[in-house]
């Protein structure tokens, strides 16, 4: 099994969202994971309540908690907090 995690974001502070965005990359070190989105989806119908989708598949079935959960990661969520309006699910799938 793996994990995902998908969260939307609706940026209001660019120069600070980049800071956010390093950091959050760097908190992926040591985990097994792939970076499925991490851009501003093109909408068909309805309209998205952001300015970006991110879409991040993770190996082990608890590694999206585990990484959401870690130390370098929980640094980095105020940044987020104060840079950007967000919602962040985890999905754990069966294949």
């Amino acid at each position: 099994m793996s994990s995902c995690i998908v969260g939307v974001v609706n940026k209001n502070d660019l120069e600070k969202y980049d800071i956010y965005a390093g950091a959050g990359y760097q908190s992926l070190a040591g985990f097994e994971v792939e970076v499925m989105v991490a851009e501003s989806p093109e909408v068909l119908e309805g309209n998205f309540p952001g300015s970006t989708l991110i879409v991040m598949k993770f190996k082990g079935d608890g590694d999206a908690l585990k990484w959401f959960q870690s130390e370098a990661y929980q640094t980095a969520i105020p940044i987020r907090h104060a840079s950007a309006d967000t919602a962040f699910m985890i999905h754990f799938t069966t294949a």
